[in-house]
């Protein structure tokens, strides 16, 4: 019996899709809100609220941002009052983020939006077992950030090497 070839670039293709369908759609909401936060700061929040503490590093590396977005997304939180960010009691250098009560009132709110959205589509989605999927995803993202998988960014190729 032959192989079965596995089709990564349709589950590549559609899982972005998905993705960039649900913040543009999220982003609109809050902003129709009047909430001080876009998506990607949501993603933060509910990273900090299953991690806390995490390092602004960790959180950085998990939701594939630069150091710089992250800086700047942790300040904007901070000054809200939705998050702490605080020196870690081992390493002063290593800065841990943890919610505040009101970061975790604003996150309960725009999950319930996270939830409505889905719902809007859920009559449409008949024979696909969401909670599976969701776990599905959940186990290929733990293999993605695990160490073994994470790619390395090397600076020192050459613009002839990236051209290849």
């Amino acid at each position: 019996m032959a192989e079965i070839k596995k089709d990564y670039l349709t589950v590549s293709t559609y899982n972005a899709i998905l993705h960039r369908q649900l913040q543009r759609d999220m982003n609109q909401l809050l902003i129709k809100d009047k909430l001080p936060v876009n998506i990607t700061e949501m993603y933060l929040m509910v990273l900090i609220l299953e991690s806390q503490p995490i390092s602004q590093r960790r959180a950085s590396t998990t939701l594939a941002v630069d150091e710089g977005l992250m800086t700047r997304m942790v300040k904007h939180l901070a000054a809200l009052g939705l998050i702490h960010k605080e020196a870690a009691a081992t390493d002063k250098r290593v800065k841990e983020l943890t919610l505040t009560e009101d970061g975790e009132k604003l996150l309960d709110y725009g999950l319930s939006k996270v939830n409505e959205w889905w719902e809007s589509i859920e009559p449409d989605l008949k024979d696909i077992d969401i909670n599976n999927l969701g776990r599905e995803l959940f186990d290929i993202s733990k293999v993605v950030l695990s160490d073994r998988h994470q790619t390395a960014l090397g600076t020192d190729r050459t613009d002839s090497e990236l051209e290849k």
